[in-house]
This record gives C-alpha cells, sequence and structure tokens, in this order.
C-alpha cells in the first residue's frame, strides 16, 4: 500500500468513516478511493484527478491537504506538463484555421465550383438573348388592337386586385393564428433554488429535449444520472474544447450533474446555457428538478 493511501486510510478509521460514508461524503466513488488507499494512481481519470480527489480526501477526514500534497509530492503525479499546452487541441487549430483561410487554399477547392458557375453565366445569357429576339419577332407580327388589349389589362387589373385582398385577409388570419400559438408556447428558464440546485421550467413537452455537457479550458471528468431512466446515464472525461450531447429521457423529473472541475464544465439545456458555481475545482453535485409544464397543460385542456 502506497505511504499517501496509508496515511489517508488511517486518517479515514480514526474518524470511524467507511469507504461507503466517504463516497457519500466526497461523492468519489467508491472505487477511486480504494485504488487511492492502495496507490493505484492509473487507475484514476487522470493525474488532475489523483491530486483532487486526493485533496478532497484529506480534507473530509480532517488532514491538511496542502501539507500531504507537498510531503508526498514526488509519490503523486503532477498535473498537465507543458508540452501538454504547445501541443493543445487551440493551438493545432489555430494552425489549421490559418492554413485553410488562404487564398490559394480556396482557389484550389472551388475550381470546379468556378468552372461551373462561369458555364451556367453563359448559357443563361444565352437563352436571354434568343429571348429578347424572339420576343420582337411576335411584337412585328401581332396587329394593332389597342381596345380589346385596354379592356384585358383592366380586367385582370381587378382579378388580381381581388386575389390579393383574398391573400391578404388569409395571411392576416394565419398570423393571427400563429400569435395565439405562440404566445402559449412557454418559456425555458432554469432558476437557482438552493445550494446547488436548480429548477427548470417551460420543458417542451412535444420536442426532443437536449443537455449538452462541454469542456472550456481544461478537461473535466463529468457524471449525469437520471433517476428514472438509467440506461440514459453518462460519465466520462471531456478534453479541453470537447463536449457531449444526452437527450433527456420523456418524463424526467429530477436529474444530477457531477463535475471534477466546475470551472471548466458548461452546461447547455437545448439551447440555454446554465452558469454553474465556479467557486472550486473539487467534485461537485448539482440537483436539476423539472417543473411541470402548466401552459402546456392548459392548452391540451
Amino acid at each position: 500500500m502506497d505511504e499517501v493511501g496509508k496515511k489517508l486510510r488511517s486518517a479515514r478509521i480514526e474518524k470511524g468513516y467507511t469507504l461507503d460514508d466517504l463516497q457519500q461524503i466526497t461523492k468519489i466513488q467508491k472505487r477511486y478511493l480504494i485504488a487511492i488507499e492502495e496507490g493505484n494512481f492509473d487507475q484514476l481519470p487522470g493525474d488532475f484527478y489523483v491530486r483532487a480527489f486526493i485533496k478532497q480526501y484529506a480534507e473530509t477526514v480532517g488532514l491538511d491537504s496542502h501539507e500531504l500534497l507537498s510531503d508526498y509530492r514526488d509519490t503523486i503525479p503532477e498535473t498537465q506538463p507543458q508540452e501538454y499546452a504547445e501541443n493543445s487541441i487551440e493551438n493545432k487549430k489555430r494552425t489549421l484555421h490559418d492554413e485553410t483561410n488562404s487564398f490559394g487554399y480556396w482557389l484550389r477547392n472551388n475550381t470546379g465550383k468556378i468552372i461551373i458557375g462561369v458555364v451556367i453565366v453563359i448559357v443563361v445569357a444565352s437563352l436571354y438573348f434568343f429571348a429578347v429576339r424572339a420576343a420582337k419577332q411576335r411584337k412585328a407580327q401581332i396587329p394593332d388592337n389597342s381596345s380589346a388589349l385596354t379592356s384585358s389589362i383592366k380586367s385582370q387589373s381587378s382579378s388580381q386586385k381581388s386575389s390579393t385582398s383574398k391573400k391578404d385577409s388569409s395571411s392576416s388570419k394565419s398570423s393571427s393564428q400563429s400569435s395565439s400559438s405562440s404566445s402559449k408556447k412557454a418559456t425555458l428558464k432554469v432558476t437557482e433554488s438552493g445550494t446547488n440546485a436548480f429548477t427548470i421550467t417551460g420543458l417542451s413537452t412535444t420536442e426532443t429535449n437536449q443537455l449538452t455537457i462541454g469542456a472550456s479550458s481544461s478537461s473535466a471528468w463529468v457524471q449525469v444520472t437520471f433517476p428514472n431512466d438509467s440506461s440514459s446515464s453518462w460519465q466520462s472525461v471531456l478534453t479541453a474544447g470537447g463536449s457531449h450531447q444526452l437527450t433527456i429521457p420523456a418524463g424526467t423529473t429530477s436529474f444530477t450533474l457531477q463535475s471534477g472541475n466546475t470551472p471548466a464544465t458548461t452546461l447547455k439545456v437545448n439551447d440555454l446555457t446554465v452558469s454553474l458555481p465556479t467557486g472550486t475545482s473539487v467534485v461537485q453535485t448539482f440537483t436539476f428538478t423539472v417543473a411541470a409544464d402548466e401552459s402546456s397543460s392548459s392548452v391540451s385542456q
């Protein structure tokens, strides 16, 4: 057993905590707690989480986390090395962006489209020329019958006015119906209802609802749990700039989100961005309650 793990295990036993108790308090999975006590750091999601989990473990059992990390810095893995920053996804994306924005690159990839466009312009110009020429020839052959033509124009004008009036009336009715329907549609809102607790209102009952979880500036371990549909639950480590989309199961009344790096974790409910508290980088649990859509209920009645 590793020296760090021995010290943490002794402090836990002295506090009278079992591994299940510690899992409940810290929200760190039991298998990760066992790996820390046995010194099997390679079983954790990454080097960042080794230090984060050990820090949270130590503070929970009454040890000085900073002193512990300092005393065993040769044993505990360091976080992301400098080489990671130099070869980061952001740098590679920037290089690719510069290459693909050059005029030569654009010209090479659009030569076929340019040729097709020139051919289309030539064909359209030719058709226009022959159409104008044919129209002039027909005009020369048509006899002068101005009175009949004037009567026909007046008749067409009257018919067009009547048709326009009917279309305007129909458009007005359609616009009114659309406005009425739109007013009945609930507005999606996510509001804080307590510490690390949120309430979602206006969630659509007729369309598919999505959760989009992302990692902004650095990697983050994230877990989403749906109590009423465990098959839809998900957990993973997102790299910086990565994201994952989940479908909220129909009939969901609540779900939880756990993050091991809240400052770098982003969340969207459909297209609405949810601001998560960013005060600490230890594992945090957020509870979301889905409120009943009263407006949709009243409409169906």
